[in-house]
């Protein structure tokens, strides 16, 4: 799949392979996982994979919500550095493993199967190395006795974590950091290959200086003949067409370059309040750079 269409992929609606109400609890999880709320957007997203309860039938979606899972699962804890993420990401693959296994009895080495079950040595690796008592409940804390225990009032059932943290409020004018970071490595690929370019056309400009010095060192004194002549102007001029192409490219991968890198900063950054957009363009003989920035409904 090209960068572009995986760009598009993320900003349309939510996946065809997902039910009406799996989808519902995707678009909330996806909310969410904006805000850099990671804790409530895997409730979300198990929600909508729990929505799907069909091994067989709900095979694709199941499959594109547990990769949602597992993304977010790891980025929590790389926020939090906590092992619990770990152990539930633990958890999930290895009930996908067993409801795969199940509707599939007679293909237990099919492709999801291996996938998920790689994964799942994967995290347990991790948490091997956190230590044996990783996913182990903490103890419990030893009861503190009074003089005159005053007996508790009954509690009220406490809500759950994807219920009782608001939904952030839309802003339509924000750029999601994901969606900065697809932007971002995108533009520093065409950078790369724009840069391989600029090389091939310092490469050919030599090349066909080369062949113009060979032609005059053959005799220097000595006259060029009609074809050495023919020969030696279509040099010169696919020299002057390399030399172009290098200088353009060359122009191109650097803005290419600086702009990827600035929008992959800015994802590391708050979520930007207004709609920008920025794009090179080059030609052989020049290159430049377009921005777009959009304040309230003006755009300039």
């Amino acid at each position: 799949m090209s960068p572009l269409l995986a760009l598009l992929l993320f900003l349309g609606e939510p996946p065809t392979s997902l039910s009406p109400e799996a989808a519902e609890h995707n678009t909330r999880a996806m909310q969410y996982y904006d805000a850099g709320q990671y804790a409530p957007a895997v409730d979300e997203f198990y929600a909508a994979y729990k929505a799907m309860p069909d091994a067989r039938r709900d095979r694709e979606g199941r499959g594109l919500l547990l990769g949602s899972m597992r993304g977010t699962l790891l980025d929590l804890y790389d926020q939090t550095h906590e092992p619990a993420p770990l152990c539930r990401l633990q958890s999930l693959l290895k009930e996908h493993v067993d409801a795969l296994t199940a509707a599939y009895p007679d293909d237990p080495e099919m492709l999801e199967i291996r996938s998920a079950r790689a994964r799942h040595e994967e995290v347990t690796r991790q948490l091997a190395a956190i230590g044996p008592t990783a996913c182990e409940p903490p103890p419990p804390t030893p009861p503190i006795v009074t003089a005159a225990p005053v007996k508790p009032e009954p509690l009220a059932p406490t809500p759950s974590a994807a219920s009782s943290t608001p939904l952030p409020p839309p802003n339509p004018d924000a750029i999601p950091p994901r969606h900065l970071k697809i932007a971002g490595g995108v533009t520093l690929g065409l950078g790369v290959v724009l840069l391989g370019v600029m090389t091939y056309g310092i490469a050919a400009e030599a090349h066909q200086r080369n062949g113009i010095a060979k032609i005059r060192d053959n005799c220097p004194d000595c006259p060029f003949s009609a074809a050495e002549y023919d020969e030696l102007q279509d040099l010169r001029t696919h020299a002057r067409t390399d030399r172009n192409l290098a200088i353009g490219t060359g122009i191109a991968a650097g803005v290419a370059v600086a702009l990827g890198g600035m929008l992959l900063g800015m994802a590391h950054r708050a979520p930007a309040r207004k709609r920008w957009s920025a794009g090179p363009w080059w030609s052989p003989a020049s290159a430049g750079l377009t921005v777009r920035v959009q304040l309230g409904r003006t755009r300039w």
